[in-house]
């Protein structure tokens, strides 16, 4: 069991994000060494303070799975990234924390009307173990998938398999 809470986000999300995403997602601000998600940019630091934006004329897609301790500082970031226009499409996967104000502030604010998918608890991959993608981990929390965007259709088809319920969102 790893003491970190910055797990790798496994195969199942991985697979299905680059489906989804015709690619390579752009950015993804709090990768690892050991992450398995393509990003054409991938931050293993400085995701707080750097732009969610490559420098490249094209719709900016971002994924986020930040370390679950910090996740309010990540999402006034991912608020503000949305906001200045660096990301149109955005993928979040964090934990289910409906009574906090960090879940709030993302899911309320009608401008912004995510489409919440409730996952299954899901492995992660061990961001510190010896090869890259072993060390399989349980969540010990309930995950949610959140897309900002407006493909929700799509989203949901493609992370379908992973699903418990969902709501919110375009339609």
């Amino acid at each position: 069991m790893s003491n970190s809470d910055s797990w790798c986000s496994p195969p199942k999300i991985a697979d299905p994000l680059e489906q989804f995403f015709h690619g390579p997602v752009d950015t993804d601000p709090c990768s690892n060494r050991r992450s398995i998600i393509r990003a054409r940019q991938a931050y293993t630091r400085g995701g707080l303070v750097l732009p969610w934006r490559l420098d490249v004329p094209i719709d900016w897609s971002g994924y986020q799975n930040d370390p679950y301790s910090k996740a309010d500082a990540w999402t006034t970031k991912m608020l503000y990234e949305l906001a200045v226009g660096n990301l149109q499409e955005h993928v979040r996967l964090c934990m289910m924390s409906t009574s906090s104000d960090w879940w709030a502030r993302q899911c309320l604010e009608p401008k912004r009307n995510p489409r919440i998918l409730a996952l299954r608890r899901i492995a992660f991959l061990d961001p510190f173990a010896a090869t890259k993608g072993s060390e399989r981990q349980s969540c010990r929390f309930e995950p949610a998938l959140l897309y900002f965007g407006r493909r929700t259709r799509a989203f949901e088809r493609e992370f379908a398999h992973l699903t418990r319920w969902t709501t919110w969102g375009r339609s």
